[in-house]
Protein backbone atom coordinates (compact mmCIF):
# COMPACT_ATOMS: atom_id res chain seq x y z
CA UNK A 1 0.00 0.00 0.00
CA UNK A 2 1.53 3.15 -1.33
CA UNK A 3 -0.49 6.94 -0.75
CA UNK A 4 -3.75 4.70 0.83
CA UNK A 5 -3.58 2.69 -2.66
CA UNK A 6 -2.93 -1.08 -3.07
CA UNK A 7 -0.03 -1.64 -5.68
CA UNK A 8 -0.08 -5.33 -7.37
CA UNK A 9 2.12 -7.23 -9.36
CA UNK A 10 1.25 -6.10 -13.44
CA UNK A 11 1.75 -9.75 -14.63
CA UNK A 12 -0.23 -11.06 -11.99
CA UNK A 13 -2.92 -9.07 -12.12
CA UNK A 14 -3.20 -8.09 -15.76
CA UNK A 15 -2.99 -12.74 -16.36
CA UNK A 16 -5.54 -13.15 -13.73
CA UNK A 17 -8.18 -10.82 -15.56
CA UNK A 18 -7.44 -12.72 -18.86
CA UNK A 19 -5.34 -9.87 -20.54
CA UNK A 20 -2.01 -10.78 -22.12
CA UNK A 21 0.75 -8.38 -20.57
CA UNK A 22 3.79 -7.14 -22.47
CA UNK A 23 6.71 -5.18 -21.06
CA UNK A 24 9.04 -2.93 -23.07
CA UNK A 25 12.45 -2.17 -21.54
CA UNK A 26 13.58 0.59 -23.39
CA UNK A 27 10.93 2.76 -22.41
CA UNK A 28 9.96 0.78 -18.89
CA UNK A 29 6.34 0.79 -19.91
CA UNK A 30 4.31 -2.20 -19.11
CA UNK A 31 1.04 -2.81 -21.91
CA UNK A 32 -1.80 -5.34 -21.22
CA UNK A 33 -4.19 -5.95 -23.91
CA UNK A 34 -7.90 -7.70 -22.88
CA UNK A 35 -10.11 -7.83 -25.98
CA UNK A 36 -10.73 -4.79 -27.92
CA UNK A 37 -9.08 -2.64 -24.76
CA UNK A 38 -5.44 -1.74 -24.06
CA UNK A 39 -3.93 -0.19 -21.42
CA UNK A 40 -0.21 1.14 -20.77
CA UNK A 41 1.60 2.36 -18.12
CA UNK A 42 4.72 3.87 -17.94
CA UNK A 43 6.78 3.25 -14.64
CA UNK A 44 7.04 6.36 -12.38
CA UNK A 45 4.19 8.18 -14.30
CA UNK A 46 1.03 9.26 -13.02
CA UNK A 47 -0.61 8.85 -16.53
CA UNK A 48 -1.92 5.68 -17.85
CA UNK A 49 -3.37 5.44 -21.23
CA UNK A 50 -6.39 3.41 -21.46
CA UNK A 51 -7.76 2.70 -25.79
CA UNK A 52 -5.67 6.19 -26.27
CA UNK A 53 -7.26 8.23 -23.44
CA UNK A 54 -4.80 9.23 -20.89
CA UNK A 55 -6.26 8.87 -17.11
CA UNK A 56 -4.33 10.45 -14.26
CA UNK A 57 -3.28 7.85 -11.08
CA UNK A 58 -3.59 8.41 -7.85
CA UNK A 59 -0.17 6.60 -7.57
CA UNK A 60 2.32 5.89 -10.59
CA UNK A 61 3.26 2.39 -11.74
CA UNK A 62 6.68 2.03 -10.23
CA UNK A 63 9.27 -0.86 -9.94
CA UNK A 64 9.71 -2.48 -6.28
CA UNK A 65 12.22 -5.58 -5.39
CA UNK A 66 12.50 -5.95 -9.83
CA UNK A 67 9.09 -6.31 -9.84
CA UNK A 68 6.43 -3.82 -11.58
CA UNK A 69 4.27 -3.22 -9.57
CA UNK A 70 0.47 -1.31 -10.53
CA UNK A 71 -2.60 -0.07 -8.77
CA UNK A 72 -4.90 -2.00 -8.48
CA UNK A 73 -8.20 -0.42 -8.55
CA UNK A 74 -7.26 1.98 -11.30
CA UNK A 75 -6.17 -1.31 -13.75
CA UNK A 76 -8.88 -3.09 -12.80
CA UNK A 77 -11.81 -0.33 -13.48
CA UNK A 78 -10.27 0.51 -16.87
CA UNK A 79 -10.80 -3.34 -18.10
CA UNK A 80 -14.19 -2.51 -16.49
CA UNK A 81 -14.06 -5.19 -13.41
CA UNK A 82 -15.71 -3.52 -10.01
CA UNK A 83 -13.03 -3.45 -7.30
CA UNK A 84 -13.84 -3.27 -3.46
CA UNK A 85 -12.12 -3.47 -0.58
CA UNK A 86 -12.41 -5.52 2.66
CA UNK A 87 -11.42 -3.39 5.53
CA UNK A 88 -11.65 -6.67 8.22
CA UNK A 89 -9.09 -8.83 5.92
CA UNK A 90 -7.63 -6.02 3.81
CA UNK A 91 -8.30 -8.05 0.71
CA UNK A 92 -8.92 -6.10 -2.20
CA UNK A 93 -12.24 -7.76 -4.24
CA UNK A 94 -12.04 -7.84 -8.47
CA UNK A 95 -15.18 -8.98 -10.08
CA UNK A 96 -15.68 -8.88 -13.76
Amino acid sequence: MINDRILVPARAVFEALGASVNWNEITHTVTAVYDNDIISLKIDSDQMTVNNQIKTLDVPAMVINDRTLVPARAVSEAFGCSVKWDEVYSTVIIER
